[in-house]
């Protein structure tokens, strides 16, 4: 089974060693890059949740949201006393010189935004409050992976059908190409004919150059080749797995042929149907870009 690179996972817990909940959101990456939000007191699993993920997740960027706090982790008040020395003789400086009275208190002191903040000690979890944050991880991963694997199936199908359209465009090609043998051989020795008249070649160069141009106008060894790259790519489908690399290089190969063939073409339908074959591909690598 093939897996999309986008997709969402949750998985929260309101009771035992760790209450909260885990957001997995993973999108198109050509890498795996792991971004993690976790409250100050989880800071210590940071290291461990980064760990779980890259062992169940090839590619793709992966957004880890973590929030929630482990049993009665000690709440902790943080004063920036530097601030408040100078804010109070800045305020009192003003009374004084504007005759105002002098009526700061630490009520109205806690009221400034960020003087005091408020939150939760980092320090290292306990072995169960680790293991059920870890374990709720674990149940998001397994809930982004089914949507993932749902989303690899639809492409899957997609992609055999886009696979099938590159087969069906090649072997008309070939038959074009095929159909119209006494026609391409005519235009090579117009332009034969045409290349000893200007150039005034004798017999033996005017064979050379002629042999040359039948081997330029040869597509049967590209279309052997494409005809091999659409294989190997559903083969790679078939087997599933992390192939959205290979899948993208067989795409690029596929591509050079259609190149190869449409600068080779001399048949106007044969230029038609390489432009036919070379949207299909696109369309096709656009696919691929989906997949892990």
């Amino acid at each position: 089974m093939i897996l999309s690179m986008t997709g969402l996972g949750l998985a929260s817990s309101e009771a035992g060693p760790f209450r909260g909940t885990v957001v997995i959101r993973s999108l198109n990456h050509r890498f795996l890059d792991v971004s993690l939000r976790v409250s100050r007191a989880l800071v210590p699993l940071e290291s461990p949740i980064r760990e779980l993920i890259r062992s169940r997740v090839r590619r793709g960027r992966v957004e880890v949201t973590v929030r929630g706090d482990l049993g009665d982790m000690p709440a902790a008040v943080t004063v920036s006393r530097p601030l408040v020395t100078a804010l109070v003789e800045t305020l009192r400086g003003l009374a004084a010189e504007h005759k105002l009275r002098d009526d700061l208190s630490l009520a109205s002191l806690a009221q400034i935004p960020g003087l005091v903040e408020f939150g939760e000690e980092a320090q290292a979890p306990d072995a169960r409050g680790r293991d059920a944050l870890l374990a709720l991880v674990g149940q998001a991963i397994d809930r982004l992976e089914e949507m993932r694997g749902a989303e690899g199936e639809r492409l899957a199908n997609v992609l055999g059908v886009h696979l099938a359209a590159i087969a069906a465009i090649s072997e008309r090609i070939a038959s074009l190409a095929e159909a119209r043998p006494e026609v391409r051989r005519e235009e090579l020795l117009q332009r034969a004919r045409e290349m000893r008249e200007t150039l005034a070649l004798d017999e033996a160069r005017l064979y050379h150059e002629i042999a040359r141009l039948v081997e330029r106008a040869d597509i049967h060894e590209e279309l052997a080749r494409l005809r091999g790259h659409v294989a190997q790519a559903r083969e790679s489908v078939a087997v599933g797995g992390a192939c959205g690399k290979a899948l993208d290089f067989l795409a690029q190969e596929m591509m050079r042929e259609a190149n190869t063939i449409g600068s080779k073409a001399g048949d106007g339908e044969v230029v038609r149907e390489v432009i036919n074959l070379k949207n299909e591909i696109e369309r096709f690598r656009e696919q691929v870009q989906n997949i892990e």
